[in-house]
């Protein structure tokens, strides 16, 4: 099998760098490169249908998360039939919660960092060009803690006017977390997360945060703040 590869990077080291390992593997081939200017990124759609249609989309480097999302509509205005648009993965040192939420929710099949050797990149983009998904293994963990969390820790017993959502929210608040460490963990927006509280507070007929701890705490929910923030980190 042959991957072609399209990186987009404005970082002249990163892309420097991934020329380089691209050029070790002969079954990967650089079909073209682009920074985010828009000119530039037209000359994609000049690939579509040829011999050099990329497989994978490179996303280096991305410096923000409004940059992750332009990238991602740019490639897919270049390629509108959905079927055959390449499959796309950010490669970047930057694994802040937020950048990988924003690739997730843009589109892309998978997220790179802190990558170990040129072999894993290359095994890894492979993988994405068959369109399964790739995460190195701490993204891949904070996803798992996340789904984790989803299933609730707790059934509603104690609480049924909660929903599973809160149910979630209470174990978190009730284990130390604030506001802001919430949404991180469950990848929720910070005013989301301040709603879904004022709401828990409302059902539980308390009027503080300390009170819906105790509350909490009494009816068997928290984990240690420490383990949390552990989690969270």
């Amino acid at each position: 099998m042959t991957v072609n590869l399209f990186v987009v990077s404005d970082n002249p080291v990163s892309l420097a760098g991934l020329e380089a390992i691209v050029d070790q593997d002969e079954e990967c081939t650089l079909v073209g490169r682009a920074t985010d200017d828009s000119d530039d990124l037209r000359c994609l759609s000049d690939l579509a249908g040829t011999a050099r249609h990329p497989d994978v989309v490179v996303l280096s480097e991305p410096s923000s998360r409004r940059t992750v999302s332009a990238r991602v509509r740019h490639i897919a205005s270049a390629f509108p039939d959905e079927a055959s648009r390449p499959h796309m993965i950010v490669v970047a040192q930057n694994d802040d919660d937020e950048m990988i939420v924003a690739a997730l929710r843009a589109g892309v099949n998978g997220y790179l960092s802190r990558l170990g050797s040129a072999d894993e990149l290359l095994r890894s983009l492979k993988v994405v060009a068959r369109g399964c998904a790739v995460f190195c293994p701490s993204v891949a963990a904070r996803l798992s803690r996340y789904f984790s969390a989803m299933q609730g820790p707790h059934d509603s017993a104690g609480f049924p006017g909660l929903t599973s959502r809160e149910l979630e929210i209470l174990e978190l608040l009730a284990g130390g977390l604030g506001n802001r460490q919430i949404a991180r963990r469950l990848f929720l927006a910070e005013k989301t997360v301040r709603n879904y509280v004022s709401r828990i507070f409302a059902k539980l007929e308390v009027h503080d945060r300390a009170t819906a701890v105790v509350v909490a705490r009494d009816a068997g929910f928290g984990e240690p703040a420490g383990e949390l923030l552990r989690h969270s980190a």
